[in-house]
């Protein structure tokens, strides 16, 4: 009886062993069906679809550098022309909403590298908009500072002359 059982234990084995070999063989030629014959199709027309979508997005960043640069071409002269000295709330809220347009074009498209040109304009014309009425300021503040000294000067020299005179 031992002898059996070995023997059918043997057996038992190769018929396991072939069986995990069918199974085996079986799958792996399904799965290599399935990735090399199936796929092969959409991978090209995958391929074809981001060369048009691709192709598609940078259409689309052109037109919107079209229509983009003439606002900031009107931005740029209404800049320039900026005068903080002249009280004009509409021309501040212009450039205001000009360069927060340029800052949403951005926002909108943040994952497109391409688009932060736009906030780095936006940045810029901000910066300008803010130093020119920064520069204004301080040359104001010079200017009455600078009458504020001459009135103390000659305020001065006539006290100067009054003490003269009394002695």
């Amino acid at each position: 009886m031992a002898k059996n059982e070995k023997t059918m234990n043997q057996k038992e084995k190769t018929m396991g062993f072939i069986y995990v070999l069918i199974l085996f063989l079986v799958l792996t030629s399904i799965c290599c069906i399935l990735l090399f014959l199936h796929n092969s199709e959409s991978t090209s027309f995958s391929r074809r679809e981001l060369v048009v979508s691709k192709m598609k997005r940078i259409n689309e960043y052109r037109d919107m550098q079209k229509k983009t640069m003439e606002n900031i071409d009107l931005l740029h002269d209404r800049i320039a022309a900026y005068n903080p000295s002249i009280n004009a709330a509409y021309e501040e809220d212009y450039i205001k909403y000009s360069i927060n347009e340029l800052q949403n074009i951005y926002e909108r498209n943040s994952l497109d590298t391409r688009y932060k040109s736009f906030m780095h304009i936006a940045n810029f014309y901000y910066m300008w908009y803010a130093d020119k009425k920064t520069l204004w300021s301080l040359n104001s503040n010079i200017d009455r500072f600078t009458l504020y000294l001459e009135e103390c000067e000659t305020g001065l020299s006539k006290k100067k002359e009054d003490l003269a005179g009394l002695k």
